[in-house]
C-alpha cells in the first residue's frame, strides 16, 4: 500500500513540475501559444486533483501513524496546488509576483479586480463551451434523426415493393388456378363422354348378340 502511495506522490511531483513549466510559458508567451499552455496547465491541475483524491482514499487503509503522516503531506500538497493556481491566474493576467510583493497592498485591489474579471471570463468561456457542446449534440441528433427517417422511408418503399410483388403473385396464382380448373372440367367432360361412348358400345354389342342368338 505504501508503495502505491509513493507512486502517487511521484506522479504528483511530476505533474506539479509540468504545471510550473507551463505557468512560466504562459508569462512569456501570447496569443494561441499562451492559450495552449493555459489549456495544458488546466488539464494538469485536474490530474493533480485526481491524484490527491486517490491518495486520500489510499491512506484510509493505513495505520494511525502513517495516516497522520500522509494527511499532513496531502494538506501541504493542496496548499502548493492552490498557490500554483493563483500563480497561473497572475500569469494569465500578466502580473509579476515579485513586483507584487515589492509594491505590497497597493496592488491588491487592482489584482482582485483582475482576478474577478478573469473568473468571469472563465465562467463565460465555460458557458460558451457548454453551449457549443449542446449545439453539436443538437446537430448530431438532427443528423441521426434524418438518417432514421431516410432508413424508414427506404424500408417503406421496400415493403411496398414486396406488397406489389405479392399482389402480382396472387394475380398469377389466380389465373393459374382458373386455367387448372378449366382443364379439370374438360378432363372430367372427356371422361364422361368416353364413359358414355363405352356404355353405348356395350349396349350395341349386347343387342347385336341378342338378335343373333334369336335368329339361330
Amino acid at each position: 500500500m505504501a508503495s502505491l502511495l509513493q507512486n502517487f506522490e511521484q506522479q504528483y511531483s511530476t505533474v506539479t513540475a509540468d504545471i510550473t513549466f507551463h505557468i512560466g510559458k504562459i508569462s512569456n508567451s501570447s496569443g494561441a501559444e499562451k492559450q495552449n499552455h493555459v489549456r495544458q496547465a488546466e488539464k494538469l491541475f485536474e490530474e493533480a486533483s485526481e491524484l490527491l483524491e486517490q491518495m486520500e482514499l489510499e491512506i484510509k487503509e493505513q495505520d494511525q501513524k502513517e495516516r497522520q503522516k500522509y494527511q499532513t503531506r496531502i494538506r501541504s500538497y493542496k496548499v502548493e496546488l492552490n498557490k500554483q493556481q493563483t500563480d497561473m491566474k497572475r500569469a494569465r493576467l500578466g502580473i509579476d509576483a515579485n513586483r507584487d510583493e515589492l509594491l505590497g497592498d497597493d496592488t491588491h485591489d487592482s489584482e482582485d479586480q483582475r482576478t474577478r474579471l478573469l473568473d468571469n471570463t472563465e465562467r463565460l468561456d465555460r458557458s460558451t463551451r457548454k453551449l457549443e457542446q449542446g449545439y453539436r449534440i443538437a446537430v448530431e441528433t438532427e443528423q441521426i434523426g434524418g438518417q432514421i427517417m431516410e432508413d424508414l422511408h427506404n424500408q417503406r418503399q421496400t415493403i411496398q415493393r414486396s406488397r406489389g410483388r405479392l399482389h402480382d403473385m396472387d394475380t398469377t396464382l389466380g389465373k393459374s388456378s382458373r386455367v387448372l380448373s378449366g382443364m379439370m372440367k374438360r378432363i372430367i367432360q372427356n371422361r364422361i363422354m368416353l364413359l358414355g361412348i363405352g356404355v353405348i358400345i356395350i349396349i350395341t354389342v349386347c343387342v347385336a348378340v341378342y338378335f343373333m342368338v334369336r335368329r339361330s
